[in-house]
Order: C-alpha cells, then sequence, then structure tokens
C-alpha cells in the first residue's frame, strides 16, 4: 500500500497517540495534533524516538479541535507538511463520566459539547472541504458511550448525548454523499470500545473508593489496552472501502464471547498493570 498522509486530532496520548503509533509503524505519514504546543512537541518526540528511521515522516500542530479557524489551520499544515490528506481521524473529544446528569458541572457539560460536538462539525466542514479540493479522502469521526445505538448508558447522559449527536451527522454526511454519487471521500466512524487510557485512569481514581471495585470489577469485563485495539482499528481504516463504514470493536460478538469464557472459569484482567491510587 502507498504511503498514507494522515490527521489525527487528540493524539498527544491515549487512544490518538496509539493510532499514530499504528500508522507510523506501517510507513504512513502523521500530524500529531492535541491542544497544547508543549504535549504537541513532547508526543513527536516521542514517536520519532520509536521510531527514528520515520521522523520525517511525523509532523505536529497545536490546536483547538471547537475553533474552526484553528482547525483549518491544522489542515493546511497537514497539506504543507505532506502534499495532501489522505485520512483525517477526529479523536479529539472530552468525556466525563461515571456520574449522574445533576452531577455534571456547567463548566464540564459546555466542555463536552464544543469539543465532542462543535469539535466535530468544525473537523467535517475542514476535511470534507478540503478533500473536494484535493481529489478524495476518508474522514473517521469518533463515537462512544451510547452513541452508535442511542443505548441509554447510566453515568454518560451528556457525553452520550454528544456522541449521538455525533452519529447523526455522520449518517447525515453519509446521505449527502451517496446523493451527490460520489465515493471519492469517504465518511466513517469507530467505535473503539472501553480503552484504559491517561484520561480514563484519572477519572477512575476520583471514584470513591468503596465503589471502585465495582468499577474495575466492570472495567476488567469490557476493558481493554490501547495497543490491543489501535492495530486492529488502524488497519480497517486502510483496508475501507464503504461508505459509511463503522469500525466497531466491542461488539457484540465479542461481549458473548467473553461471557462465555467466564462461565467456564477463565478469569480476564486487563487493570492490574495500572495504579488506580489518587
Amino acid at each position: 500500500m502507498a504511503a498514507q498522509s494522515v490527521v489525527i486530532t487528540g493524539s498527544t496520548q491515549g487512544l490518538g497517540f496509539g493510532y499514530a503509533r499504528e500508522f507510523v509503524r506501517r510507513g504512513h505519514q502523521v500530524v500529531i495534533s492535541g491542544r497544547g504546543e508543549a504535549r504537541v512537541k513532547a508526543a513527536v518526540e516521542r514517536l520519532g524516538s520509536e521510531f527514528p528511521d520515520a521522523r520525517q515522516c511525523i509532523s505536529g500542530f497545536a490546536c483547538e479541535i471547537s475553533e474552526l479557524e484553528q482547525v483549518r489551520a491544522l489542515w493546511d499544515h497537514g497539506v504543507a507538511s505532506f502534499g495532501r490528506i489522505d485520512i483525517w481521524l477526529n479523536n479529539a473529544g472530552y468525556a466525563r463520566t461515571g456520574a449522574e446528569f445533576a452531577d455534571n458541572t456547567s463548566e464540564e457539560i459546555e466542555a463536552m459539547v464544543r469539543a465532542n460536538v462543535i469539535g466535530s462539525f468544525n473537523a467535517a466542514q475542514t476535511a470534507v472541504a478540503g478533500m473536494a479540493r484535493q481529489g478524495g479522502g476518508k474522514l473517521y469521526l469518533t463515537l462512544g458511550g451510547g452513541g452508535a445505538s442511542g443505548r441509554v448508558v447510566p453515568g454518560m447522559t451528556v457525553y452520550s448525548t454528544t456522541k449521538r449527536a455525533v452519529k447523526y451527522l455522520a449518517n447525515c454526511l453519509v446521505k449527502e454523499r451517496r446523493e451527490l454519487h460520489d465515493e471519492s471521500i469517504l465518511i466513517g466512524t469507530i467505535s473503539p470500545g472501553i480503552n484504559i487510557t491517561e484520561g480514563m485512569l484519572r477519572e477512575m481514581r476520583t471514584i470513591p473508593q468503596a465503589q471502585r471495585a465495582r468499577a474495575l470489577k466492570q472495567l476488567n469485563f469490557i476493558g481493554e489496552h490501547v495497543e490491543t485495539t489501535t492495530p486492529w482499528i488502524v488497519e480497517r481504516v486502510l483496508n475501507d472501502r464503504k461508505q459509511g463504514n463503522d469500525i466497531t470493536w466491542l461488539t457484540g460478538g465479542r461481549l458473548a464471547g467473553r461471557a462465555l469464557a467466564m462461565m467456564f472459569g477463565a478469569r480476564r484482567d486487563v487493570v492490574s498493570r495500572y495504579s488506580f491510587e489518587a
């Protein structure tokens, strides 16, 4: 496969950095992006140290996803660095989970709406326009919580509502492409499942000790390591040729398989390597 140029928002750590690592590992060019200059620089240096022969294939650009002009500047940086952008993977977002709706502060609600909804609008508008100018590309929006299916998830009222909006946006963009009979731009979504990231660790440490054991038990069943999910997802992004594809890690089949294994005594442990102490 010819080298692709990829922009990944929210990629200074966690899932986004995992995606960046897997694209570079496969010989592709990557623009790492996050809100802070220092964190972007550190992520570029970290990835470059892992792949010293691919340093010229790694660039970085600080961007606040909820600000349209900054998102447009990110596109321009990617084009200036690598000539075009073949894949835009919109991973940036904000989650405050594990809380009843009334316990979310107005600042947290606004942050989730701005990052998850407005940020997705900005990314989609920028990427679709840019890809139309260059003659094609792929855009992926990230789902989570109950966003893909509309399932009601306790403790995720605001987050899942914003991600449901992203699902609706993706459906609309797919319909537009089909009505235009234009398959040169593919629109897809990624449902990466429950990954143990820096953000999740921070949230787990805020859960009272008495409730944390139950949360960790649930995490052992549904959780996953970033290095497990990201290679699988990246391979499917690179090979995707389907308009409106939803690349889903935590399928019903996977959950059923885990439940069956537990019935026969298998013990799944994904949390023991991490520290959940504040």
